[in-house]
């Protein structure tokens, strides 16, 4: 049996393609009766749109794209990506708009698949995660006109609808907890993803400051959040214990904290005793590792469903900035 076309609801019906058209897709002009006479015949045929047509008649593609900058192994195993993934896909999924993900090398291979997106008009909109200083996905979009929306701790471009988060306000909520330990801290570590981004570069600027502003020393390091370099940390922060008498360090996701842990237990240094370790993402991981981590917890599927709602929006209208939050710690045992 042929699949019933939108010529065969006008025919059963009795009105033109056109007005079927309108009927079913609830334009003006159309009267009551009518409107209703096409839709009883569409029910009795089985009919169902056809997305190809619906889209070309909206210059609409009903899809958001999302590019990663990472790998699959990366984007896997950490919470933080799949928590926003699912946030964005639970919105979309009370709309006519589906999500196109794909994984890329690195930013410059991101901008030149949104560029291909903008040319092809694969998607109405795109979401950008781990905006970057020099960031070369803005100058696709700026010159494409492409509606997009991001989390970052500055409005980067009037075509980003912007979900703010002060990453200078995470770390203080985060330094403020060390702060206040009885014993006071000579020196402090900050183990922050890659420097070019912006949420690196917040963080580790309001923890120098704060250390300046404390009179204790501290060190940044930058790490690239793979698992193969979390001995290298390892070894680094025993250094730096020994070097410095540094007894803490703040760790970029719960991921590499929880990595570190493990390397730790085959040293004679105890968590929280001798080193506490403090995570900026939270997990159900920081239940479960020995000791339980110290994290800062957010609401990630919340601000997925946020970005996927702004991003509607900047699809038919001007760009916003959104305040989101800051952020709770969760203490537990690693310090």
């Amino acid at each position: 049996m042929s699949t019933p076309t939108l010529l065969d609801v006008a025919r059963r019906a009795g009105v033109s393609k056109g007005t079927a058209s309108k009927a079913l897709n609830d334009v003006p002009g159309v009267s009551a009766a009518t409107r209703a006479r096409v839709v009883a015949a569409a029910e009795e045929l089985g009919w169902t749109p056809s997305y190809a047509a619906r889209a070309l008649s909206r210059s609409s593609t009903g899809v958001v794209g999302l590019a990663l900058a990472r790998t699959p192994e990366v984007v896997g195993a950490d919470s933080f990506f799949m928590a926003m993934v699912a946030g964005i896909e639970a919105e979309l999924a009370a709309t006519d708009h589906g999500l196109l993900m794909q994984l890329v090398p690195d930013a410059g291979a991101e901008a030149e698949l949104l560029g291909r997106w903008a040319a092809e008009r694969r998607v109405d909109g795109v979401v950008l995660l781990d905006p970057r200083r020099d960031d070369p996905r803005l100058a696709v979009l700026e010159a494409t006109g492409m509606p997009g929306v991001t989390m970052s701790c500055e409005v980067l471009s009037p075509q980003l609808s912007t979900l703010l988060a002060d990453e200078e306000e995470r770390m203080q909520v985060m330094l403020d907890h060390l702060l206040a330990a009885p014993v006071p801290h000579r020196h402090l570590v900050y183990l922050g993803g890659p420097a070019e981004f912006l949420h690196v570069e917040h963080r580790a600027r309001r923890f120098r400051a704060a250390c300046a502003e404390q009179g204790i020393g501290g060190t940044v390091l930058h790490s690239d959040y793979l698992q193969a370099g979390v001995a290298r940390w390892a070894h680094r922060l025993l250094a730096l214990r020994a070097s410095t008498g540094a007894r803490a360090v703040l760790v970029d996701n719960e991921l590499l904290a929880a990595q570190l842990l493990v390397e730790l237990a085959r040293t004679e240094v105890r968590v929280p005793e001798d080193l506490a370790i403090l995570a900026f993402e939270n997990s159900i991981l920081c239940t479960v590792t020995s000791p339980p981590l110290t994290a800062l917890h957010r609401n990630i599927p919340w601000a997925g469903r946020e970005l996927a709602q702004m991003l509607l929006r900047r699809i038919d209208g001007p760009a916003e900035v959104v305040p989101s939050e800051i952020g709770t710690l969760r203490r537990r045992g690693s310090g």
